[in-house]
């Protein structure tokens, strides 16, 4: 900081002058103002700082021009301060810079603006120079920081918090607002909060308010808004980090696809086999599916499988819709044409992770082996000694097969049939179509304008051979060396080069047709599936506990079965495999089956009998008198005309009857321990089948089971 300025009396000591004459002819009286030999003359009498002697260069000059410098200045702000002081020195000391004198002719105005020109800078800013420093010294040249530096000037904290609320979407909010809308909600905002803090400073004294605060609101004098423009407006906004934007205005798909990291394979060290790719694309296309009542028009779906290494197209299939059954069927294609993969690299639908596929318990980690076929809860891959890894969850990235759906993408827009991937993109010759193929629905031309998906998928398999056979000019470890340069193998070419360092693991043929095991649903009827296979009808129940099966009556199964092999069947309820299943022989009289059957039925009898005497004598209901009885207590006595409000009486007999109930109701419910023997049925039998439960646990647990 500069010293205070001198006072009159001071100045006509200094200068031997009067203080009439100090008043008219000095009329700036700070220290750094005055001349040089005064800014001398007072530091010898008054002792302000020490003078140090330095030389006359002209970087210098100014620390024997500046008495009180105040605070010592950085190396940079001491730079630049000698710097601008360069550019003014002519004018604060003109007797060490005549040549510019006698260039501008001794006109001071012509001298400033050749020092513009020299230094390439405004004559307007050697102005400010030339009063910064005659007011506070050298410290003066230095551009001080901002006090506010990184703090907004006119948007205050309350205006920014609601600027990013606004700007972030809670979730399930119903669309997104532009930097418009929010700007137009902050007036809003700006105009409520101000008339409703005035309302309360006025209802409350002002040291009072913080115990007032409005529950609802919870605003206070420094909630208050500031007025700011759309641009400002404009300005904070791109200064929210893109991150967070992404994340809460457009989703976590958009911000996994623009924002986070990604992870690139090393595909060179990868062997062929070692992971096989599957996934499934709706085409952009449609053709006429097969149905019960004729054709359908809708768009299918193609299941592949592609080799990671390679990118060769091991097998496919179009299908009306994506299952579990199509994923089989290209599963057997492979493996019986190329050998079983190391590992299978696929999604996490249900379809990919039923327990068809995988079994009931599925592997992961470290390597496992797989022994021969041995239980019913191993799936077809555990069998097989395929491994199963799962991609990331919603990240299309993950898989390679994803970018090479891209060229399938490329051939459905090279058909005729070509209707875009969304509504809105179809072209304008797609509606001649339909209307032709309406024409077709009512025999009015001969055939209709779209193919089968029969001809599709011939049309395709000749399309992904030719795609085998094409050069693949993306992609980590397909480029070759060539006489004439670099050149792209095809996906067959990388395939005939690498797999026979590949020592391939080969099922025979009909291993793999039994375990992919055609599917079918049905619905479970006393205790049993009833399928017929050309003609005949079948009995299945489970082997280990037929009673078992009665717990899905009338739950709806899918089953898989051999249509070689028809006396064994996989039951799966909810994407969960139940166990096998035997068909029954047929009951011939005289034999003990009927027994066994019999037993059967009155075990079952027992047990739900057991399951709800145990909840009749857990959970408390009042009965209906009782019930009657609260809501005559509760009923109003009908008002009539001209005469006093009179309830109607209770009968002591119902009143007497419902506390009875009440009483002996509450005195068996508490009374009763939870722990009760049974009471014996007439048809108990000791040897009825203990693994029949209804119900685990609670309450309603079978004491036998104890």
């Amino acid at each position: 900081m500069p010293p205070d300025p001198l006072t009159t009396r001071e100045l006509a000591e200094l200068t031997n002058q009067s203080t009439r004459s100090v008043q008219r002819n000095i009329p700036d009286r700070a220290v750094h103002a005055l001349p040089a030999d005064l800014q001398r003359a007072w530091a010898a009498k008054d002792k302000v700082v020490e003078l140090i002697p330095t030389p006359a260069t002209p970087g210098q000059l100014a620390l024997a021009l500046t008495v009180a410098q105040g605070p010592n200045l950085t190396v940079q702000d001491r730079a630049q301060a000698e710097a601008r002081y360069a550019v003014i020195e002519p004018l604060i000391a003109p007797e060490r810079a005549r040549e510019w004198w006698l260039l501008a002719q001794g006109r001071k105005t012509d001298l400033i603006d050749l020092l513009a020109k020299e230094h390439n800078t405004a004559p307007r800013t050697i102005y400010l120079w030339l009063h910064a420093f005659r007011t506070g010294g050298l410290p003066a040249l230095v551009t001080r920081d901002r006090s506010d530096k990184g703090r907004p000037r006119v948007l205050t904290p309350a205006a920014l918090d609601f600027l990013v609320k606004a700007a972030f979407p809670e979730k399930g909010a119903y669309g997104r607002l532009t930097v418009a809308e929010i700007y137009r909600a902050y007036n809003e905002e700006r105009t409520w909060r101000a008339a409703h803090i005035a309302q309360r400073m006025g209802d409350f004294e002002q040291h009072k308010y913080a115990r007032y605060l409005d529950d609802q609101t919870r605003l206070s004098p420094s909630a208050l808004l500031p007025a700011a423009s759309y641009k400002t407006f404009c300005n904070w906004f791109d200064r929210i980090p893109q991150v967070a934007k992404v994340l809460a205005r457009d989703g976590l798909e958009a911000f996994s696809n623009t924002q986070e990291v990604i992870s690139f394979r090393d595909l060179v060290n990868v062997q062929p086999l070692d992971y096989v790719v599957m996934d499934h694309r709706r085409l952009d296309l449609f053709c006429l599916i097969p149905e019960r009542a004729g054709w359908k028009l809708a768009r299918p779906w193609l299941t592949a499988a592609l080799d990671m290494r390679t990118r060769k197209w091991l097998a496919w299939v179009l299908v009306a819709t994506p299952s579990s059954d199509s994923i089989a069927t290209v599963l057997k294609r492979t493996f019986i044409a190329h050998g079983l993969p190391k590992a299978l690299y696929w999604d996490n639908g249900k379809d990919f992770t039923c327990e068809w596929f995988e079994g009931r318990t599925h592997r992961a980690g470290a390597a496992y082996r797989i022994p021969e076929l041995d239980t019913a809860t191993r799936g077809v891959l555990e069998t097989l000694g395929v491994r199963v890894h799962h991609a990331i969850v919603r990240r299309a990235r993950s898989k390679i097969i994803e970018a090479n759906f891209g060229a399938t993408a490329d051939f459905d827009q090279s058909t005729p049939w070509w209707c875009g991937h969304k509504p809105d993109a179809r072209p304008e010759s797609f509606a001649a179509l339909i209307n032709d193929h309406e024409r077709w629905l009512k025999t009015e031309i001969p055939e209709s304008p779209f193919p089968t998906i029969q001809k599709l998928a011939g049309l395709y398999d000749e399309f992904i051979h030719t795609l085998n056979e094409r050069e693949h000019t993306s992609g980590e470890g397909m480029a070759k060396i060539t006489p004439a340069g670099r050149a792209w193998m095809s996906p067959n070419e990388a395939w005939e080069k690498l797999i026979p360092n590949v020592e391939r693991k080969v099922v025979p043929d009909e291993v793999i047709h039994f375990c992919f095991n055609k599917r079918r649903q049905a619905t479970i009827h006393h205790g049993e599936i009833r399928a017929v296979f050309s003609g005949r009808p079948y009995h299945y129940r489970f082997a280990d506990n037929a009673a078992r099966m009665m717990l899905l009556n009338g739950r709806e199964v899918e089953f898989g079965y051999d249509p070689h092999d028809l006396e064994t069947i996989a039951v799966y309820h909810d994407g969960n495999f139940e166990g096998l299943a035997h068909n029954i022989e047929l009951r011939k009289m005289g034999e003990q089956d009927f027994v066994a059957d019999e037993k059967l039925r009155r075990s079952a009898r027992r047990e739900v009998r057991r399951a709800i005497d145990a909840i009749h004598r857990s959970v408390y209901v009042p009965s209906i008198e009782e019930r009657a009885a609260r809501r005559a207590a509760v009923r109003p006595a009908p008002i009539e005309p001209n005469r006093p409000e009179i309830p109607a009486p209770i009968p002591p007999a119902l009143l007497a009857a419902a506390e009875a109930q009440r009483i002996e109701s509450a005195f068996r419910f508490s009374a009763a321990p939870s722990d009760a023997g049974v009471i014996p049925q007439p048809d108990d039998d000791p040897n009825d089948n203990p693994e029949f439960r209804f119900f685990q646990g609670g309450p309603c647990q079978n004491p036998k089971s104890e």
